[in-house]
């Protein structure tokens, strides 16, 4: 319980851009699929491996729950074993070398104007048609970005994490996306909450301190709760 009120105290000071480092403190890697492999596997250490999440359909608003298993999610969201390396494509008669981009990189082009153009512009490190003659990233035609696109999503299957969901009431199908690390915040935050909660009854109650009260097993300090009426 205090890694719990650890967490929140050090995601909540950080801010929204650094909240997921803050959570993964200073193993946080780089890669994209790995944070978020590592943020599934952090909630499962705290919470259990099963969520329960919950989606609305776009077409009805229906609220469709389900759930997943966050240790074998994030198992399966591990990047492939090259995919730091510098890559090459040839596509639409141009030889592309390339790199997967990685948290610094995603960051930056979520500022730009163009998020797929500024994400090509820093991830190609060389482009050139055919001839022999060479290219901007940003003068690439849609198919060859397309298929780097395609490229980059094999190497790093974690890198944006969703679930292909059916609507039980008009059949709608869609795509809903998962932000790890937000909704990893919303639990910590809201178990922080609840036990600083447990914390100040407990402790006006019987003049405990806060680590007094944490140092109770879950089952005690729920009956001692009860006692005091704040259960």
């Amino acid at each position: 319980m205090n890694d719990v009120l650890a967490l929140w105290e050090r995601a909540c000071a950080a801010g929204p851009l650094a909240r997921d480092d803050a959570l993964l403190g200073e193993s946080a890697p780089a890669s994209l699929s790995a944070r978020n492999a590592a943020l599934l596997a952090l909630r499962a250490r705290l919470f259990g491996p099963t969520q329960r999440l919950r989606a609305a359909c776009p077409a009805c608003a229906a609220v469709l729950e389900f759930s997943v298993d966050c240790e074998a999610l994030s198992s399966s969201l591990q990047p492939a074993a090259d995919a730091g390396a510098v890559h090459a494509m040839q596509c639409a008669g141009h030889r592309v070398s390339y790199r997967v981009p990685d948290i610094t990189d995603w960051r930056a082009a979520a500022a730009a104007p163009d998020f797929v153009a500024a994400l090509v512009q820093r991830c190609v490190a060389q482009c050139e048609r055919d001839d022999g003659a060479e290219c901007a990233p940003a003068s690439l035609p849609s198919t060859v970005t397309e298929a780097l696109s395609g490229a980059l999503e094999a190497l790093e299957p974690g890198a944006c994490v969703d679930f292909d969901l059916c609507c039980p009431e008009c059949a709608e199908h869609w795509s809903a996306p998962m932000d790890c690390g937000a909704v990893l915040y919303v639990e910590v935050r809201a178990r922080a909450e609840s036990l600083l909660v447990e914390v100040d009854a407990l402790a006006r109650a019987y003049g405990w301190s806060e680590e007094q009260v944490l140092a109770l097993s879950p089952t005690r300090r729920a009956a001692y709760l009860q006692l005091v009426g704040a259960a």
